[in-house]
């Protein structure tokens, strides 16, 4: 299993992590646990990365890509120069980086972690796949965020059960929550999950910048254009110092002070917080359970380290009755430490053993894949996008005139268990999706979920028409 590593390819920064004797392996370029998610385009055949990269910011701005994770179905205008070759530049410097953290063995198979959200068809990950073969890996497997992260955890936790787990994953762009049946603690079952939450780093570095400068312009000293990036980067770094400090000072490019305490933060990003505590009661809803059900809360990613984020959470479990719940930051397990900010990637290689463990032994039978019943018709699934709406161009159309042309897809993907998963998204541009007469998937409302995990039972409704998916 040597030759495998798993990447966590993230919206700020990305991380690696491979196998040495027979334990997960974080790999440290430079001694430093990540690998910035950056690249500079200087031209069509010179790209500089990573670290490598960042020294470019400055001097090039406008050949300086950062934050293009959710993007790379896209087509950027920076020398000619496409994601996806970007995106192989990467990938082929961690490769690199890992290699030599492998005592110089070659790495062939990679493993990428990535949104809950991305379906078997998303274009997004067909670009990560195509970036990866050309970055020199042979194999490629994918793996959901939230999984592997659970892979990580059961890895530490070792053969106790865990029960019930509310992935908390807030990272540099996105929060991306899950539900994991841990019961079994070597073989993690995803529930559901939410998306279209966008809160994380990006936002909070954003936001003490924007502070910062408006305090600049109201002291009739404004910030230099030409230093902005040394402006957000200093920025960025006071907000990191509040972790750990309850204020600090920084010096900005107008040689003035800026200082910030713990509780500025806190106003700063207490709204959008708010609005990842929303996310998790959606998805806990439409799974039909409770916050009292789930037996722990594990944080993932960088921006969990913000007290404000336990805080909340803390104060959300309160109001919900679940004090008892606990909140997962770090704890020594039978295999280790469980690492907040790594998980991911720890968590991949985890599964990779697992993996390959369950290719020896005989296959099951095969699942069946599931129903929706409307009235006396059923629509029998097929694996894939399946597309419902009143145009005849559907998979599956229907005369109801409240009914939008292409109403909702159900995409059908296998887990990494072999068996079926289901995720509803919404396509209507002009009304809502309604999930067990309860959550609107919607398109023109402000960070309401597009889609949304299906479990037995649920019911959708599209115009006046109703259905119920059955496993």
């Amino acid at each position: 299993m040597g030759n495998w590593v798993c990447i966590d390819f993230g919206t700020c920064n990305s991380a690696a992590a491979i196998e040495i004797d027979g334990r997960p392996k974080l790999v440290l370029p430079n001694n430093i646990p990540f690998f910035p998610t950056v690249a500079c385009v200087l031209s069509r055949d010179k790209i500089v990365v990573c670290q490598n990269a960042e020294s470019f910011k400055t001097r090039y701005p406008e050949s300086f890509l950062q934050e293009f994770k959710l993007d790379i179905a896209n087509s950027p205008d920076c020398n000619g120069v496409d994601y996806q070759k970007v995106v192989a530049e990467i990938l082929r410097y961690i490769k690199g980086c890992s290699e030599v953290e492998n005592n110089g063995a070659r790495l062939d198979r990679v493993i990428l972690t990535i949104p809950a959200i991305y379906t078997e068809q998303d274009s997004r990950k067909d670009i990560m796949r195509l970036a990866a073969l050309d970055a020199g890996f042979t194999t490629v497997e994918f793996l959901r965020e939230p999984q592997a992260a659970a892979w990580h955890y059961a890895y530490i936790n070792d053969s106790r059960s865990a029960g019930l787990s509310l992935i908390y994953d807030l990272g540099g762009g996105t929060f991306d929550p899950a539900l994991m049946d841990m019961g079994e603690v070597d073989n993690p079952t995803f529930l559901g999950c939410n998306s279209g939450v966008k809160c994380g780093g990006q936002y909070f570095d954003a936001a003490v910048y924007k502070k910062a400068q408006k305090e600049a312009t109201d002291m009739d000293k404004p910030l230099v254009r030409e230093k902005r990036w040394n402006d957000y980067e200093a920025c960025k770094k006071l907000k990191e110092s509040l972790s750990a400090s309850p204020s600090g000072t920084i010096i900005l490019s107008n040689d003035e002070f800026f200082s910030l305490n713990r509780e500025g933060l806190n106003a700063l990003i207490g709204e959008k917080l708010d609005l990842t505590l929303s996310a998790c009661d959606s998805m806990l809803k439409t799974a039909h359970k409770e916050w009292t059900h789930i037996n722990q809360v594990l944080l993932v990613g960088g921006s969990t380290s913000i007290p404000l984020v336990s805080e909340k959470l803390r104060q959300h479990l309160a109001s919900h009755n679940a004090s008892e719940v606990r909140i997962i930051r770090s704890m020594t397990g039978i295999n280790g430490e469980y690492n907040h900010n790594y998980a991911v990637c720890l968590g991949g290689i985890a599964y990779i053993e697992r993996l390959l463990d369950k290719q020896e032994q005989p296959p099951m039978a095969e699942e069946q894949i599931g129903i929706l019943i409307c009235g006396n018709e059923v629509c029998q699934l097929k694996e894939g996008v399946n597309t419902f709406g009143r145009s005849s161009e559907q998979d599956f159309s229907f005369s109801d005139p409240a009914m939008s042309r292409e109403h909702f897809t159900i995409d059908v993907s296998r887990n990494s268990s072999g068996h079926y998963e289901y995720l509803v998204t919404t396509m209507s541009q002009k009304k809502a999706t309604i999930i067990n007469d309860r959550l609107a998937l919607n398109l023109n409302v402000p960070f309401a979920p597009r889609n949304i995990a299906l479990v037995d039972g649920a019911t959708i409704q599209a115009g006046v028409t109703r259905f119920q998916f059955k496993k």
